[in-house]
């Protein structure tokens, strides 16, 4: 028997997780491929390893629906940038499918926290590669012009 309790509770723990780890090998092979590693000397470290994926599937967006920023976005987005975006998608300068686009490259870059120009800078270089000149001129105007309370025209 052993000395303490911790040394039981140790014991008992290490043999759950050897035997969840058997269990897992012997699901993941396929039609005894484990007897066959095993025949031919092969440990179970050579085995190929499973990697296991969480993916959410979400319904596509409707024509009046309003994107929800999950709150990393939240984080990772400045309150000025989160509404600049708002903004454009509202505006029907972004679609709902180059919205999401967008998003997911600015979740996915360097910066800690993500600033208007690089979401202005995203949004430009995302959207220029379908456009003509003229129209990446507009966009431009759109995504750049100073508030200086200047008239545009």
């Amino acid at each position: 028997m052993k000395d303490s309790w911790f040394e039981l509770m140790l014991n008992f723990f290490e043999k759950t997780i050897a035997h969840l780890k058997e269990q897992d090998v012997a699901n993941n092979t396929n039609n005894g491929t484990l007897e066959q590693l095993v025949e031919f000397g092969e440990s179970l470290e050579a085995m190929p390893k499973i990697v296991k994926v969480q993916v959410e599937q979400i319904k596509s967006p409707q024509q009046h629906s309003v994107r929800v920023f999950t709150p990393g976005e939240q984080i990772k987005l400045t309150k000025a940038s989160h509404q600049f975006l708002v903004r454009m998608a509202s505006w029907g300068v972004i679609s709902s499918e180059m919205l999401e686009l967008i998003m997911n490259r600015l979740i996915f870059s360097d910066s800690r926290i993500v600033s208007l120009q690089e979401t202005k800078w995203m949004i430009r270089n995302t959207l220029s590669n379908g456009l003509n000149y003229d129209q990446i001129a507009f966009l431009d105007l759109v995504l750049y012009q100073k508030e200086d309370r200047l008239p545009l025209h």
